[in-house]
């Protein structure tokens, strides 16, 4: 299984690097197995995983954004060998905010689809402003074994520089509208077994996939963040951490305006928006 663009790069220096890197066996399987009994409850279909389907998974049951708050999943966080690794890309223990921030996934076997990879990628900031630094990154957990095609997600190595010297450049930088400008390039397969993390940048193309393995794609999709937003970079600064390496990749930089506040305050309107959406709809 390939676990890497460049094998002889240590995990975090990939990271930087490419955007991504794997780290295998950080989950335990104590919790690997707590996590699959709440996804069967959740999910509520008592068949074998490898007998779930398009045909007998909701469609609604296959992205759950409030896991967060559910007691068994949320305690992902709490396993030792991945808070070590967030300490490790922060360069700090204390830097981590331990908001617990993610979504699971259940992505079902499709009878009806090509054994083919999506052949774009996207970011996860859509016509909307994109932060050239922000204050995280993301991560996934695979609590299955997973083969090629199984729905797995895909990353496009490099592409976390290729966006930011974009937006570096022009701050209205969006996508999908000025995608263009980022070159074709193949895709790489998070090939996981249960347990493995895949650590990737905020401004890394990746997508997801059609499974079309038996073994469902079930994973928990995670945010680490800081309560801090890197304000600038330079590559010459001692000490920097693997994380705000990664952003330093194009040179001594410093944002003109205040990333941190545009967030917050376009995401409180799309909120707002969504909010006077629903309330119409009723």
């Amino acid at each position: 299984m390939k676990t890497s663009v460049d094998p002889a790069l240590h995990w975090t220096d990939h990271y930087v690097e490419y955007g991504f890197a794997i780290v295998q066996g950080l989950i335990g399987q104590d919790f690997i197995a707590e996590a699959l009994d709440e996804v069967r409850r959740i999910v509520g279909n008592p068949l074998p995983f490898d007998q779930w389907t398009t045909g007998n998974v909701a469609k609604p049951l296959r992205h759950v954004p409030d896991a967060e708050n559910n007691p068994v999943l949320r305690r992902v966080y709490d396993q030792p060998k991945l808070r070590a690794a967030i300490d490790e890309m922060f360069g700090s223990p204390d830097a981590f905010n331990n908001r617990r921030t993610f979504q699971l996934f259940v992505n079902p076997f499709d009878p009806d689809v090509p054994r083919v990879l999506t052949p774009v990628g996207h970011i996860d900031f859509v016509n909307s402003p994109v932060p050239v630094f922000g204050s995280g990154f993301m991560f996934q957990v695979s609590l299955v074994d997973k083969e090629p095609f199984g729905g797995n997600i895909t990353v496009w190595p490099g592409t976390h520089q290729l966006v930011q010297k974009c937006v570096m450049t022009d701050p209205g930088w969006q996508y999908p509208k000025n995608w263009d400008d980022i070159p074709v390039s193949a895709p790489f397969e998070f090939l996981p077994r249960a347990g493995d993390v895949l650590f990737f940048h905020h401004l890394v193309a990746h997508n997801g996939n059609p499974c079309c393995t038996r073994m469902p794609r079930i994973s928990l999709h995670c945010q680490a963040l800081r309560d801090e937003w890197l304000t600038e970079i330079d590559p010459a600064t001692p000490g920097l951490s693997p994380w705000a390496r990664s952003f330093a990749q194009n040179g001594r930089f410093k944002t003109p305006r205040d990333e941190k506040k545009i967030m917050l305050d376009y995401f409180a309107s799309a909120k707002s928006r969504d909010q006077k959406a629903a309330m119409a709809g009723r």
